[in-house]
């Protein structure tokens, strides 16, 4: 057991060293810390003098009106109660936690001995199976979905099978990415499945898909993607390009262009927008998932995906340029069998 207060009774040690989860002894009326043991400190981050330091209110300072009425029930009623209470470790990140607590009384004194339980596990296996449940329904309303398109082929208008197509292709990818979602978990989660294929395919299907022209004001072109093939997975290099062309014309870009070219066993490919630019404050985690800002589109989770989608492939995705002319994004998506190709 580690005493903030040395001079507590050393009767003390026995409670806390039985104690696998972090416990804290309190004193309700001077409001301070007495006494943690080992996991405690462990838990919050602390050194036994800067808990000593420290209120309960430090430790809980969004929470101090829940706080304190917790602690008043516990001493009101004398016995265990609980809460569910986050705390604010030395990190700064808040930690949800479970929190029982209970009055004790020592040489005829009250204090409120209190074990908490971290919920972090807890709430990530929650995320989980709800995030589960979700793909399953959608799983289940793709598939009739694709029953739907099915019959949109037969249709004598060619146009019409052309969109059939299309959405069947865009309902399988989507049942595919469900499915793995399901069956996550495995080492083969992310491994791309290549297959060769023409840039020219892949930009066809995503101007079908984000639909520039008309509404939108916006012209997506890409010069001479038929003559450029990569050797990748098609579904992951569509999403990396659906998720660029998406943010650059979600950001106002009224042009989007596609250029492709072979260097080497490299294929590279950029994507130029005529928009207003990456602010500056966004270009520091650029491709990291972040909580929208006021008055800002999107939470980056776009550019995080497609980062992540051209390191399966041993590539990358990087910002070239970005100003009031414009932006421009690099992939890159390496072609292990180019030599024998």
């Amino acid at each position: 057991m580690i005493l903030i207060d040395s001079s507590e009774p050393d009767s003390l040690a026995a409670v806390f060293e039985e104690l696998y989860d972090p416990a804290f002894l309190i004193d309700p009326d001077q409001g301070c810390f007495v006494g943690a043991n080992p996991a405690a400190l462990r838990f919050l981050g602390y050194e036994p003098d800067e808990l000593a330091a420290l209120t309960p209110a430090d430790i809980h300072p969004h929470e101090i009106p829940r706080l304190e009425a917790f602690l008043q029930s516990v001493r009101r009623n004398s016995r265990w109660a609980s809460d569910e209470l986050s705390c604010r470790p030395k990190s700064g990140a808040l930690i949800p936690a479970q929190v029982r607590a209970s009055v004790v009384r020592i040489d005829g004194y009250e204090y409120v001995l209190a074990i908490f339980r971290d919920r972090r596990e807890e709430e990530l296996a929650e995320l989980g199976r709800s995030l589960r449940r979700l793909t399953h329904d959608l799983r289940n309303t793709m598939v009739a979905s694709r029953v739907m398109s099915d019959r949109m082929r037969q249709h004598s208008d060619p146009m019409v099978q052309r969109s059939a197509e299309l959405i069947t292709r865009s309902v399988d990818r989507a049942v595919r990415m469900c499915q793995g979602a399901l069956s996550a978990g495995t080492a083969a989660d992310h491994q791309p499945r290549r297959e060769r294929f023409t840039l020219g395919e892949v930009v066809g299907e995503i101007e079908a898909a984000v639909g520039p022209g008309g509404a939108l004001e916006a012209t997506l072109e890409a010069p001479g993607s038929e003559r450029v093939v990569l050797d990748a997975d098609y579904d992951q290099v569509f999403r990396i390009l659906l998720n660029l062309v998406r943010n650059a014309l979600t950001a106002g870009a009224r042009s989007v262009t596609v250029d492709g070219e072979r260097d080497g066993s490299v294929v590279r490919i950029d994507v130029r927008d005529d928009g207003t630019g990456v602010p500056l404050r966004v270009r520091e985690c650029l491709f990291s998932e972040k909580p929208p800002e006021a008055g800002q589109k999107g939470s980056g989770l776009g550019l995080a995906i497609a980062w992540e989608l051209a390191g399966n492939h041993g590539g990358d995705v990087t910002l070239q340029r970005s100003d009031a002319n414009g932006t421009v994004f690099r992939i890159t998506i390496p072609d292990p069998d180019w030599s024998q190709a």
